[in-house]
């Protein structure tokens, strides 16, 4: 009797751990066979899964941690890129469709918080597929007429947006309670405004309120407006790679360079150059901090053995919407912000590039503010 109550607990277990883990399975046409399709996780930046495409059909199996997941599904093909948008847990999901039905016409099925998505994308796709096509035609205008027909294109995808805009924003008022409500309550925050937003996060149930979209849209309302040039600096804790704190106070009476960085982001590794030209110039006057927006340790590991940089490099776990990466207004990577010696913001901005002499963006903007 021991014995069969030992093989009905294992048979119990394994059932279990079954029904524990998502289960995507697509019949899509158009694509030759050896197609690869990625995985992408939205949250963490990285593709978690792949397979290749074998007489119409493929197969994905996993588990996720803290469902619901954003994810992407997509492959490239032919120069082309064909993707889908899935909001799933450990479910069981069915893709199916015509590679001319991506992103907006694909059956996908299985999973609630993925119907919530494919009811939205209803009310959407025509507006987005709009959009899609003036966006196209944008970039293929050519000759003397073309700045002017391109306010004019500009103009219209403006009001598509806007169109957009509304349509989600009532979806949000009319759903409440679901995960991609509460996932757009986030991406919308600034259209609903603060007053709204703290009265739309009250009225959630506490598990919704304590997941982690619930997390992001609390740490918003804690942090306020982002900082500007001339506030005292926001000080914020994070963690080397021994786990050791540090914070930016720690290094108040030197000029302290921040960087909010992403291993992966392009710009982001371009600007490395620079920053190990001012770590090696300016040692005893400027101390610099990145904060990565990554949300993957991992990752986050991956570019410290990649970059070997010689100043402190930090991360809080949290990624893009921490309290440190709100508070700074970090809407892109990378997004860099000079502290004087006094602890006051002296300036703030985004992006990386290459001056007419060819010297790098931020070493000139960093050794400008010196030379003051």
């Amino acid at each position: 009797m021991k014995h069969l109550s030992l093989i009905l607990l294992s048979a119990f277990l394994a059932l279990s751990a079954q029904s524990q883990q998502y289960t995507i399975k697509a019949a899509l046409t158009g694509f030759p066979d050896g197609t690869p399709f990625y995985l992408k996780d939205l949250d963490v930046d990285a593709v978690i899964d792949s397979a290749f495409i074998s007489r119409n059909t493929f197969k994905m199996t996993g588990r996720f941690d803290d469902p619901p997941q954003s994810l992407w599904l997509y492959c490239n093909y032919k120069n082309s890129f064909y993707y889908v948008v899935l909001l799933i847990g450990n479910d069981k999901i069915s893709v199916k469709g015509d590679l001319k039905d991506f992103p907006y016409d694909l059956a996908v099925t299985g999973s609630r918080s993925q119907d919530d998505v494919n009811a939205l994308r209803g009310l959407t796709k025509e507006g987005y597929r709009q959009r899609d096509r003036l966006v196209t035609e944008y970039f293929a205008l050519k000759g003397d007429s073309a700045e002017i027909k391109g306010k004019a294109i500009w103009k219209t995808i403006h009001g598509l947006d806007s169109m957009n805009e509304t349509i989600r924003k009532k979806f949000v008022l009319d759903h409440p309670g679901s995960f991609l409500t509460l996932q757009e309550l986030y991406f919308l925050r600034r259209v609903f405004g603060r007053d709204s937003l703290q009265h739309l996060y009250a009225s959630l149930s506490p598990s919704l309120q304590q997941n982690k979209m619930g997390t992001r849209i609390s740490n918003y309302l804690k942090v306020g407006d982002p900082i500007k040039t001339g506030e005292a600096m926001e000080d914020f804790e994070a963690f080397d790679r021994d786990g050791k704190s540090h914070r930016p106070s720690d290094y108040k009476g030197k000029y302290i360079l921040l960087d909010f960085s992403a291993t992966y982001c392009g710009p982001c590794i371009q600007s490395l150059e620079d920053m190990k030209k001012l770590s090696a110039t300016y040692p005893d006057k400027l101390a610099i901090i990145t904060l990565s927006g990554d949300a993957g340790k991992k990752t986050w590991l991956e570019g410290l053995d990649r970059d070997h940089p010689d100043w402190l490099s930090l991360w809080d776990g949290k990624g893009i919407y921490s309290q440190a990466m709100l508070k700074y207004g970090v809407s892109g990577f990378p997004t860099f912000c000079l502290v004087g010696p006094d602890g006051k913001i002296v300036s703030l901005w985004s992006g990386y590039g290459k001056e007419k002499d060819g010297a790098g963006s931020l070493e000139t903007a960093v050794t400008k503010q010196f030379n003051k």
